[in-house]
């Protein structure tokens, strides 16, 4: 695993956030956390809970969650990319300002809020054998409707 912490200073701001790459975290709970302008590389997580955890312009890119649950969660300003989603389930989740693309989500049992985010954004829902491709853009789905 690395964590490191990113610190960039100028004459008038400053600013510090987490680089995660290849952490490897199994059955545990994670519970009324701030995660922050962090970007998370190349994880795993089994079994993780994730309960009443804040993820504010958060970068996830080729993470793997497997058999995870997130419930309460808020998602602002987070990009979720290239990143696959195992049966995973997510309860009371706020999604803004977020986004998701070319990541793969297989027997997940998803909100509204979230299933409307993944239509637009070239993912891949898998439900018991049964494949929703969303590859195209809301610019394409919106010509055929016409």
């Amino acid at each position: 695993m690395f964590t490191q912490t990113i610190e960039k200073t100028q004459l008038e701001s400053s600013e510090s956030y987490q680089l995660i790459k290849d952490e490897q975290l199994a059955s545990v709970v994670i519970s009324s956390q701030i995660l922050a302008g962090s970007r998370i590389l190349l994880s795993t997580y089994r079994q993780v809970v994730f309960s009443d955890c804040v993820f504010y312009a958060c970068d996830f890119q080729g993470v793997t969650f497997e058999n995870c649950v997130f419930e309460n969660c808020s998602f602002e300003f987070t990009h979720i990319k290239k990143c696959n989603f195992k049966n995973c389930n997510f309860t009371d989740c706020n999604w803004m300002a977020s986004s998701s693309t070319n990541s793969s989500y297989e027997d997940c049992d998803l909100g509204d809020k979230q299933t409307g985010l993944l239509q637009t954004g070239r993912n891949q829902l898998y439900y018991r054998n049964a494949k929703h491709d969303y590859t195209t853009d809301i610019y394409i789905k919106l010509a055929m409707a016409c």
